[in-house]
């Protein structure tokens, strides 16, 4: 008979009592499984409305030489697919619009003095667009903000008027052209946008495109009248070149909405403070750069048509933001006042006469419409590259008097354009607390050379002839650029609070 030890028993009841209440654990209730957090998803089919406002110049150079600012109204519809992969996401766009974008010029030469008159009106205007592009952009959950590029095909509708006349004493004439023609142009076009859902089918946004019309020669047809004497206009061809800029907004329903269990789930924002979301702000600096008058360069005098313009600038700026981890992408569109000014003065003493020109430009306002990017080099510091397109409405006038024995002149000729150029710049972001940030920003504008026609006047001073006349003419592509210093405190409508992130 074998006999088990007290100290035996008393470890075999541990280790059952172990054993049950270890099985008793595994029968009884589990913690729940953490749930993924709920995002807002950008993938799927998406229809919507959209309306918006659009100008541009319309340069009918050689022949006519007249040089419109075009503006007006568009509306119509898109329709879209997204996919969103993490923070990314990735889109094509079908969007069409009725437009009534359009401008005439009324150009004059000569009169009474002259003995005879010179008047051609010029019209263009777009009827419609249509735009195929691609999207791609990042979301920060309902905030979704993006870069496009892509084709656009414009319907446009082109007309002139010539009519010409002789005063008395010269024999009487009269001569009454017209002419039109239409086209559909295909053209590159990119832009910048931000699209913000309000619920789980439904968005809104705005968006900015450039629209690269370019050059081509238009075909026009129509008739001739010279003394009452009426015939058929000989086939005109006239080069037109072309650039547009729209402004979007508009409203998306989604067939998609909520998305609890990602495949790819939205990279959060790096602890720090959170860039992501909608702001506004002020801004202030100074500008400065270069133009040039190609047709008034004098070879034996390398600077002349050449100056430097420099001058103040104040406004205001409107972006948004998405930040996935510590990178930040954004679109931002700033308007300006400026007085941003230059001129030269040139004087040719031929001897028995002396010839004063003088020229000036002023800068009247520039905006821009860029994508930023960046990353968070610290908890509270931005620092970002941006690139973009800017549209500037400037002044350009030319005066000169000539003084010879016995006659004088003086010629007074003015031009208002609106420039498109090309914006690359870098700036760095510092949130204060709370709402608001402070940036330094530089940017260099290149600007797309173009034509621009002057008007204006001729008085001539030969007693007994004392009398004016009207004068208009095209002048070449002008090149020019431009710098920007500026300074800037935004306010930021939904900043996260900053997270505090541990050390060691």
């Amino acid at each position: 008979m074998h006999y088990v030890s007290r100290t035996t028993l008393a470890a075999a009841a541990i280790s059952l009592g172990s054993l049950s209440a270890g099985f008793a654990a595994d029968l009884g209730p589990r913690p729940a499984a953490p749930i993924a957090p709920a995002f807002y998803d950008w993938s799927g089919v998406y229809v919507g409305l959209h309306a918006g406002y659009g100008g541009g110049m319309k340069d009918w150079t050689q022949a006519l030489g007249n040089d419109i600012t075009a503006k007006g109204f568009l509306a119509g519809g898109q329709i879209g697919i997204n996919k969103q992969i993490g923070s990314l996401v990735f889109g094509l766009e079908l969007d069409g619009s009725w437009a009534d974008i359009g401008g005439s010029q009324l150009l004059s030469n000569g009169g009474p003095a002259a003995g005879f008159q010179v008047d051609i009106t010029g019209r263009s205007k777009i009827d419609g667009l249509v735009t195929l592009t691609g999207r791609a952009g990042l979301a920060a959950d309902r905030w979704f903000v993006y870069a496009k590029g892509g084709l656009a095909l414009a319907q446009e509708r082109h007309s002139f008027g010539n009519n010409s006349f002789n005063f008395p004493p010269a024999p009487p004439f009269t001569a009454a052209i017209s002419g039109s023609g239409s086209e559909h142009r295909w053209a590159p076009t990119v832009g910048f946008g931000t699209e913000y859902a309000l619920g789980n089918n439904w968005s809104v946004k705005a968006e900015y495109d450039y629209v690269h019309l370019g050059n081509r020669t238009v075909g026009f047809t129509g008739t001739a009248n010279f003394n009452g004497v009426a015939a058929p206009l000989d086939p005109t061809n006239v080069p037109i070149e072309q650039a547009l800029h729209l402004v979007k907004i508009g409203a998306n329903y989604r067939f998609g909405g909520i998305q609890t269990d990602p495949t790819f789930a939205p990279v959060r924002a790096a602890p720090g403070y959170n860039w992501s979301g909608a702001y506004v702000g002020v801004q202030g600096g100074y500008g400065f750069g270069h133009k040039a008058w190609p047709d008034l360069f004098d070879p034996a005098n390398p600077q002349t048509g050449k100056y430097d313009v420099n001058g103040w600038l104040a406004g205001g700026t409107v972006g948004v933001n998405a930040q996935a981890g510590s990178f930040v992408f954004g679109v931002e569109g700033e308007w300006m006042w400026t007085g941003i000014k230059g001129n030269q003065t040139t004087v040719f003493d031929f001897g028995v006469g002396v010839t004063q020109t003088g020229l000036e430009t002023k800068v009247n306002w520039l905006a821009i419409a860029a994508a930023r990017a960046g990353f968070v080099a610290a908890d509270r510091l931005l620092v970002y590259g941006k690139a973009g397109v800017a549209l500037a409405d400037e002044r350009h006038t030319l005066t000169q008097s000539t003084i010879d024995p016995g006659f004088s002149s003086v010629l007074n000729l003015e031009a208002k354009a609106l420039h498109t150029g090309l914006v690359a710049g870098a700036g760095i972001e510092y949130a204060l607390g709370g709402n608001w940030s402070a940036k330094f920003e530089y940017d260099y504008i290149k600007m797309l050379a173009q034509n621009f026609t002057a008007t204006g006047t001729q008085r001539v001073n030969a007693p007994p002839i004392v009398q004016s006349v009207a004068l208009a003419g095209q002048f070449s592509k002008m090149p020019q650029d431009l710098h920007l210093i500026k300074f800037g405190v935004n306010y930021h409508f939904s900043p996260a609070p900053v997270a505090v992130s541990a050390r060691y």
